[in-house]
């Protein structure tokens, strides 16, 4: 069974429990490896709408930044302090940032230019905001689980195709090692998967020719009583060979490894010989 994950969060973004914690729990495990994968979000526009006044009021503010030299210190500091720590523990420990991609003009090439300057071993693609066709953002998606609150948006379907495309960009941009929750918009009570079956199989293409990673995320589970992705699109994954990897997406110690054992075994059934581990 797989005996790492690269897809945690700690309280340095919206995880409930301290690096060390997490770190413990992981030799407690047995594990090898773990990744520390916390939330990179950065949009000129975040500072102006619902989620940043939601993170605010959670006393999360380091959830989302405005500019990159905003956030240039903060990062810096969070991963001098993971590998300091790290040290103390005896298994490997990466650091990753999950990054929600963002399409406005500017946005990749100062991206480019930020993460160069921020110690890293790996990026992990997780899109989870609407954006409208410029990229400007128009909220979180777990805002819309409601149809009501889906009604708000319009023609909500538009908004799930840009971001089934944004996800798409992402892949091909070259950026990423993995991509998270590919079909996470399905928690949208609009979301109908027949009607979106040809956006995801756009994004296994894209995985496909890019030689990029996809998850199996235990953490649909938890959430919504299947994987991300479901089913039939990770049916799409094992034929195209995409390499996959296992992931809990945990934001707690608990939440390590969660039905790892169940993952494996979808991953057996379905003929998967292509696993994606970091080198």
């Amino acid at each position: 069974m797989q005996k790492f994950s690269y897809h945690t969060h700690t309280v340095f973004s919206d995880g409930d429990n301290l690096l060390e914690e997490m770190l413990a729990q992981a030799v407690k495990l047995g594990w090898e490896a773990i990744g520390i994968s916390d939330h990179m979000i950065i949009h000129k526009d975040v500072k102006s709408t619902n989620y940043y006044q939601k993170v605010c009021r959670e006393n999360r503010p380091h959830m989302a930044f405005a500019d990159f030299k905003e956030a240039e210190g903060f990062f810096i500091r969070n991963t001098e302090f993971i590998r300091k720590t790290a040290k103390k523990y005896p298994l490997k420990v990466y650091i990753g940032f999950e990054v929600d991609y963002f399409t406005y003009n500017g946005w990749e090439e100062e991206f480019k230019n930020f993460i160069g300057r921020i110690d890293h071993d790996y990026l992990v693609s997780g899109n989870h905001f609407f954006l409208n066709e410029t990229g400007g953002f128009i909220g979180d998606i777990s805002d819309y689980k409601n149809k009501e609150d889906s009604d708000k948006l319009g023609n909500v379907d538009d908004y799930i195709h840009i971001h089934f495309n944004t996800i798409k960009k992402a892949v091909q941009s070259g950026l990423f090692n993995f991509l998270a929750h590919l079909d996470y918009v399905r928690k949208v009570k609009a979301y109908e998967s027949d009607k979106f079956k040809k956006d995801c199989l756009a994004v296994v293409e894209a995985l496909k020719n890019s030689g990029m990673g996809c998850e199996l995320s235990t953490k649909g589970l938890r959430k919504t009583g299947d994987y991300y992705p479901q089913n039939n699109i990770l049916q799409a994954l094992v034929k195209e060979q995409v390499p996959l990897v296992i992931s809990d997406d945990a934001h707690k110690t608990s939440e390590l490894g969660y039905a790892f054992d169940k993952a494996e075994n979808v991953l057996k059934e379905l003929g998967c010989n292509s696993r994606f581990v970091l080198k």
